[in-house]
């Protein structure tokens, strides 16, 4: 439940903060690739991340799969199980997509 709450508050702190913080990166990002390929994102790299890194991945994925889905209500429970799901199939599928693992569990 904590972890779940935890998810939820940090989406909405990411709702809201990130399109402010953002706009002082795009002023200074000088480099010529901005852009990330979801689908190219590994389970590896997913598991090398930094706690709080991770745990936003994991809750941005979650919001893009929940759109996909056009799913408008969430239980918290199966988000939760589906999670833990997914970490363990990176666990075990390193070079897998994290995509992929989203797309099975989600």
């Amino acid at each position: 439940m904590k972890f779940i709450n935890k998810l939820l508050g940090i989406l909405l702190l990411t709702t809201i903060i990130s399109p402010l913080s953002n706009l002082s990166s795009f002023a200074q990002d000088t480099s010529e690739d901005t852009k990330v390929e979801l689908n190219q994102i590994s389970c590896r790299e997913m598991l090398k991340m930094p706690g709080e890194d991770k745990e936003l991945t994991l809750v941005f994925f979650h919001g893009l799969m929940t759109a996909k889905n056009n799913q408008m209500v969430i239980d918290r429970i199966a988000l939760r199980e589906a999670t833990d799901k997914i970490t363990d199939y990176c666990i075990d599928n390193p070079n897998s997509m994290l995509m992929t693992a989203f797309d099975k569990y989600r």
